[in-house]
C-alpha cells in the first residue's frame, strides 16, 4: 500500500505542477482556479491515508468522488480549450503536421495547443489517481 501512496503523491504533484504552469484567458481562468483549489484540497487529504484501514478506505472513497467532480470540471475546461485551439489554428491536423519551429512562429496557436494538451494530461492523471485509489480500497 505504501507504493500506492507514493504513486498517488507523485501523480498529484505532477498534476498540480501542470496546473500551475497553465495560463488561460480570463473567461476560463475561474474554472482553472477552482480545479487547482479542489485538487490542492485532495492533495492535503493524502496525509489522511496513513491512518487506520477504515479511515484509509473512507478517505480513498471520498477522494474518488472528489476526483470525479474535478474530472468533470477538467473535461469542461478541455472542451473549451479544444475549441480555442481549433479556432486559432483553423485546422488542428494541418497545424500538428507543421514542424515544431513553424508551430512556435504562431504563438497564439502554440499556446492554445499547450493548454489543450495540458488539460488532456491532467484528465489522464486524474484517471490514474482514481485507479490508485481503487487499488487502495481493494
Amino acid at each position: 500500500m505504501e507504493n500506492a501512496f507514493k504513486r498517488l503523491q507523485i501523480l498529484m504533484g505532477d498534476t498540480l505542477q501542470i496546473l500551475d504552469h497553465m495560463k488561460i484567458n480570463d473567461e476560463k481562468d475561474g474554472l482553472l482556479q477552482q480545479i487547482k483549489k479542489d485538487l490542492q484540497e485532495q492533495n492535503n487529504r493524502i496525509d489522511g491515508l496513513t491512518k487506520s484501514d477504515e479511515e484509509i478506505i473512507n478517505t480513498a472513497l471520498s477522494m474518488t468522488q472528489s476526483l470525479d467532480s474535478i474530472n468533470n470540471k477538467i473535461q469542461h475546461l478541455e472542451t473549451g480549450l479544444m475549441a480555442d485551439y481549433q479556432k486559432s489554428t483553423g485546422s488542428i491536423d494541418e497545424y500538428q503536421h507543421m514542424a515544431i519551429d513553424d508551430q512556435m512562429e504562431q504563438p497564439e496557436s502554440y499556446h492554445d495547443k499547450i493548454d489543450y494538451l495540458s488539460a488532456v494530461k491532467i484528465r489522464e492523471n486524474l484517471n490514474k489517481m482514481n485507479e490508485v485509489l481503487i487499488s487502495i480500497r481493494s
